[in-house]
C-alpha cells in the first residue's frame, strides 16, 4: 500500500472494476463527457475492467471523440501498473454498485467518488465522507459532473489527504490486519 503526494503527477480520475450495468460505467464516461472541457487539457478518465458495458463505453468515447480524454485499458491485475495509474489519479469513481474496489482505492491514498443510494457491498463501512470520499446523488449526471470537478477545485486538500487515507487503509483492511484475528485464534 503506497501512495503519490506529487501534485504535478496527479491530473486523472480512475475507474477500476468490472463494466457491468449496476456498476455503471457508461453512466461516468458520459458525465465526463459533460465535463471534460472545465478539467485541465491534460486530465483523462481511466476506465480499467472488462464486462458487458465494455462495448457500449467504447462506442461512446469514439461517437463522441474522446479517445484523447477517456483511457480503455481493460482488465489488469498487474500491481506495478495499477499503481502507476492510481499514481495519476486525483480520485476514482464508484458509478454504480461499491465493491472491492473502494479498499484498493483508499490502500492507493486515493480518495473516492460514490454513488450514495446503490446497494452497496460491506466494503461501503471503510468510507468516511470528507475524509477518504464524497458521495454525489445516485443517477444524476450533473452532480457526479459537479462532484468531479468539485473535487479538482480542492485538489490540493485531496492530495493532502492520500497519505491520511493510505494509513487509515493499512491500519484496518490490510491484509495483516485482517488475517490478525483469525491468527490469535489458532495461538
Amino acid at each position: 500500500m503506497v501512495y503519490n503526494e506529487r501534485e504535478e503527477e496527479i491530473t486523472n480520475i480512475i475507474y477500476v472494476g468490472r463494466l457491468t450495468k449496476n456498476k455503471k460505467p457508461l453512466f461516468l464516461v458520459k458525465a465526463f463527457s459533460d465535463i471534460y472541457k472545465d478539467l485541465d487539457k491534460n486530465t483523462k478518465l481511466i476506465i480499467i475492467g472488462d464486462g458487458e458495458e465494455k462495448k457500449d463505453v467504447l462506442d461512446f468515447v469514439n461517437n463522441n471523440k474522446l479517445q484523447d480524454r477517456v483511457l480503455v485499458l481493460g482488465h489488469i491485475s498487474d500491481y506495478d501498473l495499477l499503481k502507476e495509474y492510481y499514481n495519476t489519479a486525483l480520485l476514482s469513481v464508484s458509478p454504480g454498485y461499491l465493491g472491492l474496489s473502494v479498499t484498493q482505492s483508499f490502500g492507493f491514498g486515493v480518495p473516492m467518488l460514490i454513488s450514495k443510494d446503490e446497494k452497496h457491498s460491506p466494503e461501503v463501512e471503510a468510507v468516511r465522507i470528507n475524509h477518504n470520499a464524497k458521495y454525489f446523488k445516485t443517477d444524476d449526471l450533473n452532480a457526479l459532473g459537479n462532484s468531479i470537478v468539485e473535487m479538482f477545485l480542492n485538489k490540493k486538500f485531496w492530495i493532502q489527504q492520500r497519505r491520511h487515507i493510505n494509513e487509515a487503509c493499512l491500519t484496518h483492511y490490510s491484509i495483516e490486519t485482517m488475517a490478525d484475528p483469525f491468527i490469535k485464534l489458532v495461538e
